[in-house]
């Protein structure tokens, strides 16, 4: 093969990003490729990975998609890759500008973006439709052109695969060494309860916190909250059950899960998050903490086939609250289903199974 130079580039992350790090680019440099990352944020090299920063990261929608894609693009270009890897669709414009100057061009597709925009409060509800099948059909014509399209989930590949593209699911599971198990001390923990991700009412906050109002425990969040959605969840009864714990580092993260008994993710029911594979859930089960889980089918099918936890309808409040107490009453079976969990983590949903096809997609791409 030669030493081939591979370039990843993202302008909405950062450079702590778990899959696009530490899974991808620290799997293509163990796999030889000549790895670098730009990212907004500070440079750095780790893990046989050059990270090149690009500015800070704002949060600004407008900026990030008029101008840092622009600065992300010019420093990956300077790289000279064979291949450039991105992961923003901001930076599908820059893709085509990449294969005219006959480069390997992929895209990551984290999300089903079209449905995912239906979604998306910050647009007014009565263009929704419209904006979604305006970018799906921009998102098609540019797809076609690339060399491949790498996604989060078999849906998303399908999609695409009906776009007459090359396709296939990497699927974010778990690093089997970040998540540490312990549940040896299951039975002695205290009455805590988990969520970590985004704090969005998209992501089921709101009913969780509602739930706390029926629940004897502590709901501990772990991510970054805006103010004015605080504001409204602190009207709350529930609220006085709940600790916000701000972002935390991995370290941290496997702190509150091997201090939880049990791992909520109980996304409301859109069309992005139907078809979706959280990382969270696959995280509870990697630390060997039962679920409680929406009851999308893709979700459900994983829940029962692993044993591992309780799938709920997402917007009914009692449904949720009715399983955390299910769970909280009987640790022995909630210990089961914890290690249940972790068993198939290990057999089935861990990242160093979609290494191995991350890598075998790059060796077709280089032949």
């Amino acid at each position: 093969m030669g030493l081939k130079r591979v370039c990843h580039m993202t302008s909405a992350h950062d450079s702590r990003d778990v899959r696009i790090f530490h899974k991808e680019c620290v799997s293509l440099a163990k796999a030889g490729y000549d790895t670098t990352l730009v990212v907004p944020g500070k440079s750095f090299d780790r893990d046989n990975v050059k990270v090149i920063g690009v500015m800070k990261k704002s949060n600004s929608r407008l900026y990030r998609m008029l101008f840092m894609a622009r600065l992300v693009y010019k420093e990956a270009l300077a790289v000279n890759a064979d291949i450039y890897h991105f992961h923003d669709p901001e930076l599908l414009p820059y893709a085509l500008k990449l294969k005219k100057k006959n480069k390997i061009v992929v895209y990551d597709s984290h999300e089903d973006v079209p449905r995912q925009i239906l979604a998306k409060t910050w647009i007014p509800l009565k263009m929704r439709t419209f904006v979604s099948k305006r970018y799906e059909y921009y998102e098609k014509r540019i797809a076609r052109k690339l060399d491949y399209i790498v996604t989060a989930t078999d849906h998303i590949a399908n999609i695409f695969r009906r776009y007459n593209c090359k396709a296939g699911a990497i699927k974010n599971y778990p690093l089997l060494s970040d998540i540490h198990c312990k549940n040896n001390d299951y039975n002695r923990r205290e009455r805590i309860l988990c969520y970590a991700g985004g704090i969005t009412e998209q992501r089921g906050i709101t009913q969780l916190v509602k739930m706390m109002e029926y629940v004897d425990a502590e709901l501990q969040i772990a991510g970054a909250i805006e103010q004015e959605y605080k504001k409204e969840l602190e009207q709350l009864p529930g609220w006085g059950k709940v600790k916000l714990l701000g972002y935390l580092s991995r370290s941290e993260i496997n702190d509150l899960y091997n201090r939880s008994l049990i791992g909520l993710v109980v996304l409301k029911n859109t069309p992005n998050h139907r078809k979706a594979l959280p990382i969270k859930m696959f995280e509870y089960m990697a630390a060997g903490i039962p679920i409680v889980a929406s009851d999308f089918e893709v979700w459900k099918d994983i829940i029962e086939r692993s044993e591992c936890g309780i799938s709920v309808d997402p917007e009914k409040v009692e449904d949720i609250g009715n399983a955390v107490n299910k769970l909280l009453a009987d640790r022995e079976a909630s210990l089961k289903l914890g290690k249940n969990g972790r068993e198939a983590i290990c057999r089935e949903y861990n990242w160093g199974i979609e290494e191995e096809k991350l890598v075998d997609i790059y060796s077709r791409l280089v032949c």
